[in-house]
C-alpha cells in the first residue's frame, strides 16, 4: 500500500473540481482539490487521491460519456455548466503527458494510463459523469440555453431592488 497521491482530473474551474470531489468523497474515497502549476495549461484545479484507489473509484464512479469529440475549452466549460447544476464530470480524451505539442506524447505514458478515469478512442476530450448522474446531465445538456434576447427581456421586466446604488 502506498501513500503516493495522484492527479486524476483537470479542471480550469475551481467548482467544477470541488462538485466532483464532493462525490467521490460521498462514495468513501478521500480526495483533495489542489491548486495546479504550470503556466501552459488552462486547467488549473485538479482532483488528487491515493493513487492505490484508482482502481476501486473507477469502478465505483462507473464514468458514462455524456459528450465527445469535443475542443479542450469546450468540454471545460460545459463542465463547468453541469458542476453550476451539481452534477459531478470527468473532462478526458487526449491528454498532455505534461509537454507541449508533438513531443508531448514522449513523457510518462504509463502515469497517466494509471491515472485516467475513463479511455476514450474518439478524438478530442470527452466529458464522462458517474452513471447515477446520466439522465440528469443528459436532460441539463438537451435543453436550449437562454438567448441574449430571453435574458435582456427578463432584465427589462425585473423590477430594481431598492437597496442597490443609484
Amino acid at each position: 500500500m502506498s501513500n503516493y497521491t495522484d492527479v486524476v482530473a483537470r479542471f480550469t474551474d475551481q467548482l467544477t473540481a470541488e462538485t466532483l470531489a464532493k462525490f467521490i468523497a460521498s462514495v468513501g474515497i478521500e480526495c483533495d482539490v489542489v491548486q495546479l502549476s504550470g503556466l501552459m495549461s488552462l486547467e488549473q484545479y485538479g482532483v488528487r487521491v491515493s493513487r492505490d484507489r484508482i482502481d476501486e473509484l473507477r469502478d465505483t464512479l462507473k464514468l458514462t460519456p455524456v459528450m465527445n469529440r469535443l475542443h479542450g475549452v469546450a468540454a471545460q466549460l460545459i463542465a463547468g455548466r453541469l458542476a453550476r447544476e451539481g452534477i459531478p464530470c470527468y473532462v478526458g480524451g487526449w491528454h498532455k503527458f505534461g509537454g507541449i505539442g508533438p513531443l508531448s506524447a514522449t513523457f510518462d505514458l504509463q502515469l497517466d494510463a494509471k491515472t485516467t478515469l475513463k479511455e476514450t478512442k474518439e478524438p478530442g476530450y470527452m466529458i464522462a459523469v458517474p452513471t447515477s448522474h446520466f439522465r440528469e446531465a443528459m436532460h441539463m445538456l438537451n435543453q436550449r440555453p437562454i438567448s441574449e434576447a430571453e435574458l435582456t427581456d427578463l432584465a427589462l421586466r425585473t423590477q430594481p431592488n431598492s437597496d442597490d446604488p443609484p
